[in-house]
């Protein structure tokens, strides 16, 4: 009889704590993207220049870096960062945009789908940009300047079991500001 309870008991909360996991992984991998964010932001104002953050996506899952050299390309020698295991940085699918009531401003979030920014080299590099100001910004061509007024969002994206998504987002406003969104229920919290 013990036994049985135990095992109702444990059959039902199983699936809580399964989310609640996951749910936990999606966070830290948003805190990891936004740190990165901000080390590129940090990396732009110290050296007085522009930096683009790439993302990728590849057979061992989703990754941002810190273009350094501005090739268009993470190296070995380039801060980067590696999404924990099922979490993809994707754009797309996703249910719905935050709104600019929720976000507190009203500039369009530019993504990496269309984003245009140039590295130090020329090289076409879609991904967020700081300036040697620390503001988010984009380059249209590689002899042009670095244009502040952007806003960015990068969205992640946990695939569970049964086909349900969870769902985050690493949003930087026109000014800097970096800051963490979940989704659940139809909004953006």
């Amino acid at each position: 009889m013990v036994v049985a309870i135990i095992m109702v008991v444990t059959g039902v909360s199983l699936p809580n704590i399964s989310r609640t996991l996951d749910n936990a992984k999606l966070t830290a991998a948003a805190q990891q993207l936004a740190s990165m964010y901000q080390a590129g932001r940090i990396q732009a104002t110290q050296n007085n220049n522009y930096y683009v953050l790439p993302i990728f996506n590849n057979i061992q899952g989703s990754g941002i870096c810190v273009d350094l050299d501005g090739d268009g390309a993470c190296s070995a020698t380039e801060p980067q960062a590696q999404m924990p295991s099922r979490v993809r940085l994707s754009n797309n699918g996703i249910p719905v945009q935050p709104s600019a009531a929720t976000l507190g401003f009203t500039t369009f979030l530019t993504t990496t789908e269309n984003s245009i920014n140039y590295g130090q080299q020329g090289t076409f590099e879609p991904g967020l940009a700081w300036n040697a100001l620390g503001l988010p910004c984009a380059r249209s061509s590689s002899t042009s300047p670095c244009s502040t007024g952007l806003a960015w969002v990068q969205y992640l994206q946990l695939p569970r079991t049964g086909g349900e998504v969870l769902y985050a987002a690493v949003i930087v406003s026109p000014t800097g500001n970096v800051r963490i969104w979940h989704y659940n229920a139809g909004s953006w919290f």
